[in-house]
């Protein structure tokens, strides 16, 4: 996809999925399929695949085609399909060729860990990654790699790259980027419903979700009533139906991954199963989350119930 046309494709809800699995922990390609097909009908801006949600970091390089490869292909075209990459440039690069040779239409750059680079190091990175793929890239700002307006200045000098995924939480931060770099960048709301509304009053056109998941209709409500200022109904939706999900993602770490697997499984779409260093629910917190999907009204949105799986 062409840069200027992903950079305007970048608006509404980009929905993260995870990769789904059968219950031996190999890929479930058919249930992995279903999904993507299920959230590229529902109206959702974009889709990511193999990003944190995606668990890209427990993918080798076999699984990590299949998945990218049937993402493309079951969304057929509705809308883009980004994939993440990560690890140092040799690697992200390895797995920026596959992306593109899979159907990519654009790269999320997961961010570094163990290491912050000087600038012209995470230039170059950045660089290398848009020449092999020829693929536009989200820049990921996040704690830990915490982007500022110099940061992303530098970074504008890379051509390929079209957005910034602000996942740091701080809106006077996000204000100041956003005021000194304008429409350089799609700017994403990285930190999904809870803040909608104010991100999407400091200039953010995107906003990512995982519990697009279990309920697009829900983001995309959330969303529409961010983007239209309409704050009260942004927060009844973020009280009823939101802010009880998000508590069990934020009970013990790794589990804004789990719970939504979980949850999938709960409602018959596939296993629940994720790989170490991850772990499942207990047995009182998955009954505890059954509850929420039923009281919350994730029981029943339209959404494939077969369960058959493919493995690889």
């Amino acid at each position: 996809m062409e840069l200027q046309h992903l950079r305007d494709a970048l608006r509404g809800v980009m929905a993260f999925s995870p990769t789904l699995m059968s219950a031996d922990g190999h890929l479930d390609l058919t249930s992995h399929r279903r999904q993507i097909d299920f959230l590229a009908a529902s109206g959702v801006g974009s889709i990511v695949v193999c990003g944190g949600v995606g668990e890209f970091w427990t993918l080798d390089e076999v699984e990590y085609r299949h998945i990218v490869r049937e993402s493309v292909d079951a969304a057929a075209g509705r809308v883009p399909v980004l994939a993440g990459v990560g690890h140092s440039t040799d690697i992200a690069a390895r797995l920026a060729r596959v992306a593109a040779d899979a159907g990519a239409d654009g790269l999320l750059v997961n961010p570094l860990y163990f290491v912050r680079p000087e600038l012209d190091g995470l230039a170059a990175h950045y660089r290398h990654l848009g020449d092999v793929s020829g693929l536009g890239l989200v820049v990921f700002s996040t704690s830990g790699a915490v982007y500022g307006a110099d940061e992303l200045e530098r970074l504008a000098e890379v051509e390929a790259a079209v957005a910034v995924k602000d996942e740091v939480g701080d809106l006077e931060h996000f204000e100041r980027c956003v005021d000194r770099l304008g429409d350089r960048y799609a700017w994403i709301n990285g930190m999904a419903e809870l803040p909608a509304a104010d991100y999407a009053e400091r200039g953010a056109v995107t906003m990512t979700s995982g519990l697009v998941n279990l309920d697009p209709s829900l983001a995309i409500s959330v969303w529409n009533a961010a983007t239209a200022g309409d704050r009260a109904t942004h927060a009844r939706l973020v009280e009823e139906r939101i802010r009880p999900i998000a508590a069990l993602r934020t009970a013990r770490p790794g589990y804004h991954i789990t719970v939504i697997k979980e949850a999938l499984a709960l409602m018959g779409r596939s296993s629940a199963a994720v790989r170490l260093p991850l772990l499942p629910l207990r047995e009182d917190e998955r009954a505890q989350l059954a509850h929420v999907l039923v009281t919350a009204g994730y029981h029943d949105n339209g959404a494939p119930s077969d369960s058959a799986t493919s493995t690889v």
